[in-house]
Order: C-alpha cells, then structure tokens, then sequence
C-alpha cells in the first residue's frame, strides 16, 4: 500500500473505515433501538475532506443545544491543535 503524505504533514484520508466512527455510530444506534434517545443531529466530516450534517427524530430543547456546544467547541480545539 502507498503511503500518502500532505505537503504540511496534515492527515490525509485514504476512504478506509474508521473504526471509531464506525464504533459511535453502532452504539448510538444500539440507544436509539432501545428508545433511550430520541433525537439526533449528526455532524459528519467525508473522506474527502467535506462535512455533512443530519438531523432526525425529536431535536427540540435546551439540552441538545448545550451538547451542540460541547462538540463545536470539541472540534474548534481538534483544529486549533489542544489536546
């Protein structure tokens, strides 16, 4: 397998499964088949490099804009580079 490398040493996707999305996405399913969630928004970031987003089931209240919150500002430290 060729091994891919950006200019500025960034991550480069080759399209393979991530097993830690893929993972999430099982147990969120698993909750939502039990009928312990409800709602959801889902942020997705593509292979190439794109974002999607979707939105399904009951998404109204507060509490889901409190954890919108907590994974926007998750993935303004991912991209400033905090650990």
């Amino acid at each position: 397998m060729t091994k891919v490398t950006s200019i500025n040493g960034a991550f480069v996707s080759t399209g393979e499964p991530n097993e830690f999305a893929v993972q999430s996405l099982k147990d969120a399913l698993e909750r939502a088949q039990s009928g312990d969630v409800i709602g959801v928004g889902v942020v997705m970031r593509h292979a190439d490099g794109c974002g999607s987003f979707s939105i399904a089931g009951s998404v109204g209240g507060y509490s889901m804009l409190g954890a919108l919150e907590m994974v926007r500002s998750e993935i303004v430290d991912v991209n400033n580079g905090d650990d």
